[in-house]
């Protein structure tokens, strides 16, 4: 044959081979349809029913090439809003949206852009319902397991397979499913199913784990919707609102069929091995029960799926004629059929987090509840988390009011205002089948997260896909209500004489903040805690880190055991487990003036102040159910943890304490939360705190109480009382400190260590009761005050001419002079004069000696002023919270790191978000938008409002322009990554921190 007469093959795909398809045959085949064959990137941007805020993959196949549609899985295409990409052949990516759900069975279509393909041929793969047969060799192809192609084979096994069961919201119905071991997995989901012309005769649905099997479902109505999706009509859905299965005549005749009505069927059907009989029925059908089998419907015997469903679409808004078979029975019924779509969610309510729809078909069938039961929490926010409440509940009221439907949910909460509790009753819908009890309770209504809005959404057709609209409520004008003081007859009267004297000054505090927003919090955003009042005039409270981490959030605090009143955290300690909050000044105006007894706590004096080994206190407190109670104990060790014994990092930076000595009981009271240690007199000694740390897995947060002496909050509880609007500040070397053995350091040290700061520290230790140790410097913060001039290994000798010999030791010397002039003038009456605000004064460069390498060393170091520890700012890009970079993370960082480090850091990134749907992760550093620099959030603001002026975003879909982001991780590494913003469901947001403490969050135009 000449050579130009040579007959041309079709080229392989690349990677398709013979060995991989299964032989030469196939692999034409495959080439061929291989160009019309995507991968799916799905962002579902909120939780609707049992789907969350996440990214899926799948696969979809090309069915139309000229108008670009794409079939692929419900599973896939969602319920609630999404955004997509579709990966061709030659790695184009496209975007797609969704133009048709169909309401029961298990299929989707998407629509692309035909004419933005530059690179991948046009193809389309021609679908076959009626080559769906048992013995049919066939070939899954698709994006399995996350893979770019995959291809699978197998033959049909069986194509009378009833709907597979799973134990989620959305389960199919009313359809048959084929079946074969082709030992499909995740993200085969939507592939075609193909036969050797390159045909689709079903659609991969779903498999069984652990097993080779795979679920197909049928074309019938796959291909009834493409064909009114391709004349660009509504594609009509209807339901008698039953679900049938499909069983043998031997299995029938059990439940009541007659021989005769099998001969019938037989004569009709010659090939007929059963009937359809109802499986179950929603609430709202009052003539079908369960177990009628279907003997004939419009006048026609009736045994399959196709012509039942068939029916059943074309009489939508009126009835149709069913003869069923109930008990041996024969009887006709006239039976409504309702629209399918109106019975599917296509609305849904934001507030504070939360997000709520309407009680779907299948939810409603799966809960055996009425469609307007109450509407569908999807996901647990602010609001609903307060009641303890999760996503997969139903809410059937609120407020005393019924919310069959989100509009009437709506109506029921539009006028609560911000901070008021209002009552709940709700279903568990996820432990239904195990409790169906109606649960009640109170929620806190929060809207400075995000305004009440609800969203509704467009049906989608051929030439315009699905649109999502959002309409904001108005504010309430009204003010939350204040709760009618208790009065004194409320006070606790039980207990001891400790107990009934400190009452009046021990608090619990309950704190509560969105989990996406944890920026010092525990991951699960909650904690409960104990504090204690040290001004009540003015309502201040100190309490710990673990029960007051960060400002944004709820606090709540209840006084003397009778009174609730939500507080505000005005100031965390930038190095130690304290924090200080304050009550809301209405709310406590309202309760002095009832006489409720509130009292500023008495603190112990001179060497009371202090605690040491072997003494016997009383702790006084509250235990896990809040009772209060008291009890001796005997204080085992005051040490400052080093070494094995430090408080471990934690796995992802946040606050860990360090340079404290922590007081340890030896006889810790069970079940104890917090409180205080005290002498016989009432007076304090020290607050019982519950300290946070990492555990010994990723992820595991371990919490256990210890001593904190009020010798370490002392100045700043001055420096609140005096000047009460200005918060303190905390001088710092920027260094952490350990503690070593005398002994040990003499054997190692290199040179003679001075006698006299020998003997000093011998004497100070001895009076203390604890072993001779030295404090040394362990690390050194990278750009602190100490860098380059301290390191690590120093010894600590003196710090403006005072002995160090313990951590508190390093703070005192600290402290202004004039504060120190006066702690060492007090005369032995007690009296002093008043000391100054800590960090008032500019800070002074203050004289180190240390002991190095066998030298005695003096250097200058000018400390660092350090204020509260909290966020005033958190800004939301894309998906991405943004905060000024926290101490926390650069004290994590090597110098290398933080040398390149930026002013932005990446807290956490939104499920569902387009920073999710590109795959960024968290923790890490942004150091350029577009091009841009960015050092502080502002530059983040600016660059979105830059962005929005120029964006040539489309209408439909709101997407603005990619940007180019550059990132550095915590190992000093850069990356790369582009973000799409989302302007409809991801704006950028401004949460901030008002003057009067509280936080507000604004969207930007």
């Amino acid at each position: 044959m000449e050579p130009d007469r040579m007959a041309k093959r079709p080229r392989l795909a690349e990677g398709v081979t013979a060995a991989s398809a299964g032989s030469g045959e196939w692999a034409q085949v495959i080439s061929a349809v291989q160009p019309a064959i995507v991968a799916l990137k799905v962002t579902f941007v909120c939780a609707f029913e049992d789907d969350q805020a996440s990214l899926s993959v799948g696969t979809g196949f090309v069915v139309d090439k000229q108008q670009g549609l794409i079939l692929t899985n419900r599973h896939i295409t969602g319920v609630g809003p999404v955004r997509g990409i579709a990966v061709f052949d030659r790695h184009e990516e496209l975007e797609v949206e969704v133009v048709y759900r169909d309401p029961i069975h298990d299929f989707g279509f998407f629509r692309y852009d035909p004419s933005k393909l530059r690179l991948t041929g046009a193809a389309e793969i021609v679908l076959e319902p009626n080559d769906l047969k048992v013995g049919t060799e066939i070939r899954v192809v698709g994006n399995d397991a996350g893979e770019k192609l995959q291809i699978l084979s197998g033959t049909i096994a069986r194509t009378d397979r009833n709907v597979p069961e799973f134990n989620t919201v959305y389960n199919d119905e009313n359809t048959y499913y084929a079946g074969a071991g082709a030992g499909t997995s995740g993200g085969s989901s939507g592939s075609p199913v193909l036969n050797k012309a390159g045909r689709a005769i079903a659609l991969n649905a779903a498999g069984t784990d652990g097993a080779a099997s795979a679920f197909f479902l049928p074309l019938d109505r796959v291909c009834y919707t493409l064909e009114g999706l391709r004349e660009g009509r509504m594609v009509t859905r209807g339901t008698c609102m039953a679900a049938f299965h499909f069983k043998a005549f031997d299995e029938l005749k059990k439940v009541g069929l007659h021989e005769q009505e099998e001969l019938e069927v037989r004569r009709k059907h010659e090939d007929a091995t059963g009937m359809l009989i109802v499986d179950s029925v929603l609430c709202e059908q009052k003539s079908l029960r369960a177990g009628d089998i279907l003997l004939k419907l419009q006048g026609e015997v009736c045994i399959n799926f196709v012509q039942l469903e068939g029916d059943l679409d074309a009489h939508v808004g009126e009835s149709v004629e069913l003869v069923v078979n109930r008990g041996g029975e024969k009887l006709v019924l006239q039976v409504d059929v309702a629209d399918l779509h109106a019975l599917i969610p296509r609305s849904f309510v934001e507030l504070g987090m939360d997000v709520l729809h309407g009680l779907g078909y299948h939810a409603a069938r799966r809960a055996n509840l009425p469609l307007d039961s109450g509407i569908y929490l999807a996901r647990a926010g602010y609001v609903f988390e307060s009641l303890g409440a999760d996503w997969g509940c139903l809410i059937t009221s609120v407020n005393g009011k019924a919310t069959p439907s989100p509009e009437a949910f709506v109506k029921a909460i539009e006028d609560i205002p911000d901070r008021q509790y209002f009552p709940v009753q709700w279903h568990d819908l996820r432990d239904f089948r195990r409790d169906r009890t109606l649960k009640s309770g109170f929620a806190k209504m929060s809207r400075a997260w995000s305004p009440l809005r609800i969203w509704r959404c467009s049906t989608g057709t051929r030439e315009s896909p699905e649109i999502w609209d959002s309409q904001d409520m108005p504010l309430p004008s009204r003010r939350p209500r204040v709760a009618e003081p208790p009065g004194r007859a409320a006070m606790l009267t039980g207990g001891d004489r400790l107990v009934r004297a400190l009452q009046t000054s021990l608090v619990t505090v309950r704190f509560r903040t969105e989990q996406r927003f944890c920026t010092e919090a525990l991951d699960c955003g909650s904690a409960e805690g104990v504090g204690l009042i040290v001004d009540a005039k003015r309502g201040l409270v100190v309490t710990d880190r673990h029960s007051a981490p960060q400002s944004l959030g709820d606090v709540e605090i209840t006084l003397a055991g009778c009174a609730t009143v939500d507080g505000e955290v005005i100031f965390i300690h930038p190095q130690h487990n304290l924090a200080f909050i304050r009550c809301d000044p209405e709310a406590l105006a309202a309760l002095l003036q009832s006489k409720l007894p509130l009292r500023s706590a008495k603190f112990a004096k001179g060497k009371q102040a202090s605690l040491r080994a072997g003494e016997n206190v009383y702790f006084v407190g509250f235990d896990n159910q809040n009772n209060a109670f008291s009890a001796e104990v005997r204080v085992a060790a005051v040490y400052l943890p080093s070494g094995k014994d430090e408080f471990p990092p934690w796995h992802m930076p946040r606050f860990r304490e360090r340079n404290l000595e922590i007081i340890v009981l030896a006889d810790t009271p069970e079940d104890a939360r917090g409180g205080v240690l005290c002498n016989k007199r009432g007076e304090v000694r020290a607050l019982f705190a519950a300290f946070d740390w990492q555990g010994a897995r990723v992820r595991e947060e371990t919490t256990e109480a210890f001593g904190i002496a009020t010798s370490v909050f002392a100045p700043l509880l001055e420096a609140f009382q005096k000047e009460p609007n200005l918060k303190p500040q905390v001088r710092s070397l920027d260094v952490e400190v350990s503690a070593v053995d005398m002994a040990t350091l003499a054997r190692g040290a290199a040179g003679k260590m001075p006698s006299a700061w020998v003997q000093s520290v011998l004497r100070r230790c001895g009076q203390q009761g604890q072993v001779a140790r030295a404090i040394r410097v362990s690390r050194v913060l990278p750009t602190g005050a100490s860098d380059g001039k301290l390191l690590p290994s120093d010894v600590l000798l003196s710090i403006d001419g005072q002995t160090i010999a313990c951590a508190l030791d390093v703070e005192e010397a600290l402290w202004p002079r004039s504060r120190q002039k006066t702690k060492a003038g007090r005369g032995s009456a007690g009296k002093r004069s008043r000391s100054p605000r800590v960090g008032a004064c500019p800070s002074e460069a203050v004289a180190v000696q240390v002991f190095r390498d066998g030298w005695q060393i003096e250097v200058m170091v000018t400390p660092s002023l350090l204020g509260s520890e909290d966020d005033a700012e958190l800004v939301i890009w894309a998906g991405l919270v943004l905060r000024k970079t926290p101490r926390c993370i650069l004290e994590r960082c090597g110098p290398s790191v933080v040398a390149k480090a930026g002013g932005v850091f990446v807290q956490h990134v939104l499920g569902g978000s387009p920073a999710d749907s590109q795959e960024l992760h968290p923790h890490c550093f942004l150091k350029e938008m577009g091009g841009r620099p960015i050092h502080h959030l502002s530059d983040v603001l600016q660059h979105s409002r830059d962005s929005r002026e120029k964006a040539r975003c489309s209408a439909s879909t709101g997407r603005g322009e990619w940007v180019r982001l550059r990132f550095l991780d915590l190992a000093g590494k850069e990356h790369v990554r582009a973000v799409q913003p989302d302007l409809v469901f991801f704006p950028t947001l401004d949460l901030s921190r008002c003057g009067n403490g509280r936080w507000q969050c604004t969207q930007q135009p």
